[in-house]
């Protein structure tokens, strides 16, 4: 049976008597609370505009029984759907009010639905000319009959692929996927190249070398197919260096700049334990890093915005707070990018949603959410109703007395610290700044705060180290005599003191992460990770930063380290997992 790379087509439109309407869900019927799913796909202001783009996430909760051929939207069995939606205003004197407003979406389970965007122009608008279902039921033939297999990357490939430029980077994978026939087709063994993979060159069938030919044809980076919509051929670029919780086309560099004040001023609330990280100083982009790691209800606001502007910066939160998708899990399942009114009762029932809004009234009922953050003035606000953090629930280590005042707790309240105490992050926010404005790409970006959040869950294991005497998501209480030998695992510092004052620094927060289910997830990943990793002697990561930090190696220290790399990073899977490490230890 051939994959379903499309669940369902929805068809919504506007009815002057009876406003938003579903009209069809083919080829069944994937939710029976209509209402709410026609107004997520004809979103506030949709009829000013000529056209505009949201998306939004179904399969989120608990599940639901069958009621005939419907499946409610909620049923928790069923994996998230990506609904990708395109709502379009096509004007016409000749019907009342003078225009039709018709909006079709594609619900996908994955996460790079932006890639059926062209297709779904086409349909819409052979749906303006003929509103018939039989327009969604060719949709969906077309797109299903795609051919998609693309090779499946590690974690680590992913990493160093995002990280490289050589577009031939792991062309034997498409060789082991058996490629596309028309780019077999331009293979000409005759030329006799290799690709070495280890110590193994790829060859093909006949003796030659497929893989190597196909890399004169072919960008790694992307898996390329095609969908048949009308007798149209349309390209279909499928990005493989993308993360697990990285969905969609998003800017993060767009979400940092937006709210990344050129004259920095303190945050005027009162101090909260879990957001300010660094006291009055914290960088409003920190604040919201904090916000998403604790859990907090996170509105983006742009009032009047087109839905797709306020669904971006969403995707782009949750791509901040995972680790740009590649640390963390469990963001898009609280994500909604695009909502409104219409939904507020759904909302406010998910623990720590990542929202967005194009209504202002969302703006004044604080009561909504813990942390806004409007596109338009690029102000994060903190809400006068947030929760406030009991004293029992925050832990010290009792090892190191910071530089700044611990939070003192009165009458549930914290009182705001007068923090002198630089945890790094400002620093950190200061080169993100500078590798933006020296036009650093994307995915530089990327990797940088994939690096923080990894870099904050080492800090949090040794942090419950310290604080339980145990740890669950770390390698730090694991030392074997092997990796005793090379000098043990975890996070590097220059000193003691400075591993207490990092520890203590980031006490609170780390706290707040705990409470939250990707802390859960990451429990459960990390147990799989310690079981399939294919380096076990050594923490690779740590003796880079060794190597690279640290000036009291003895020279026995350092020949015994480069000796653990000859003797332990071997295979192809070894090398591939210790590569990454070379460029962000």
């Amino acid at each position: 049976m051939a994959p379903q790379h499309v669940t369902t087509i929805l068809l919504a439109e506007f009815d002057i008597d009876q406003g938003s309407v579903l009209t069809h869900q083919y080829p069944a019927n994937i939710t029976s609370d209509n209402h709410v799913l026609a107004e997520l796909m004809l979103p506030d202001g949709a009829h000013l505009r000529p056209a505009d783009w949201t998306i939004f996430f179904l399969n989120r909760a608990k599940p639901a029984p069958w009621n005939g051929n419907t499946v409610a939207a909620d049923n928790g069995d069923n994996p998230l759907l990506y609904v990708l939606n395109l709502v379009r205003t096509n004007h016409d004197a000749s019907i009342r009010r003078g225009a039709a407003v018709k909006a079709m979406a594609i619900c996908t389970t994955h996460q790079y639905l932006h890639v059926y965007k062209p297709v779904l122009l086409l349909a819409l608008e052979n749906y303006f000319k003929n509103p018939s279902i039989e327009v969604l039921k060719t949709l969906y033939e077309s797109v299903n009959s795609m051919q998609l297999d693309p090779p499946e990357l590690s974690p680590y490939e992913r990493m160093i692929l995002r990280s490289s430029d050589n577009k031939e980077l792991f062309i034997e994978k498409f060789e082991a996927a058996g490629g596309s026939e028309d780019v077999l087709a331009k293979v000409d063994v005759a030329h006799g190249l290799g690709i070495v993979v280890g110590q193994t060159p790829l060859k093909g069938k006949d003796g030659g070398t497929p893989a190597a030919a196909m890399a004169k044809n072919r960008d790694c980076q992307f898996y390329e197919t095609k969908v048949v919509y009308d007798g149209i051929k349309i390209p279909i670029r499928v990005p493989l260096s993308i993360n697990p919780e990285e969905v969609g086309e998003f800017s993060l560099i767009k979400l940092i700049t937006t709210f990344s004040p050129t004259s920095p001023s303190p945050n005027p609330h009162p101090f909260h334990p879990h957001l300010d990280s660094n006291g009055s100083n914290t960088h409003p982009i920190m604040l919201l890093m904090n916000a998403l790691l604790t859990g907090k209800r996170v509105i983006f606001l742009g009032n009047g915005h087109p839905a797709g502007d306020v669904a971006n910066f969403v995707l782009a939160a949750c791509a901040l707070g995972s680790g740009s998708g590649g640390v963390l899990r469990g963001f898009p399942e609280r994500a909604y990018p695009y909502t409104n009114l219409a939904g507020i009762d759904h909302l406010l029932t998910c623990k720590g949603f990542i929202a967005g809004v194009t209504n202002q009234l969302f703006e004044d009922r604080t009561a909504w959410w813990d942390v806004l953050c409007n596109i338009d003035t690029g102000k994060i606000t903190v809400s006068k109703d947030i929760a406030p953090i009991a004293a029992s629930s925050f832990h010290s280590t009792g090892h190191y007395d910071d530089t700044r005042a611990v939070p003192i707790f009165s009458n549930g309240a914290a009182v705001q610290s007068n923090s002198k105490h630089d945890n790094g992050d400002n620093e950190f926010m200061a080169d993100i700044i500078s590798a933006i404005q020296a036009h650093y790409g994307e995915m530089v970006i990327r990797a940088r705060f994939q690096e923080y959040v990894t870099r904050f869950v080492q800090l949090a294991s040794q942090y419950e180290d310290q604080t339980y005497g145990q740890t669950t998501i770390g390698i730090n209480r694991i030392n074997t005599p092997e990796s005793s030998k090379y000098m043990g695992t975890g996070l590097v510092f220059s000193d003691e003191s400075s591993r207490l004052k990092e520890i203590a620094a980031n006490a609170a927060r780390i706290e707040g992460w705990r409470a939250t289910t990707s802390y859960k997830y990451l429990q459960e990943d990390h147990k799989e990770w310690l079981a399939t990793r294919s380096i076990r002697c050594m923490d690779v990561k740590r003796v880079i930063s060794l190597l690279r930090l640290s000036r009291s190696l003895s020279s026995q220290d350092v020949s015994t380290l480069y000796k653990g790399f000859l003797q332990n990073i071997v295979t192809d899977e070894q090398i591939i997992e210790a590569s990454p490490w070379k460029v962000v230890a």
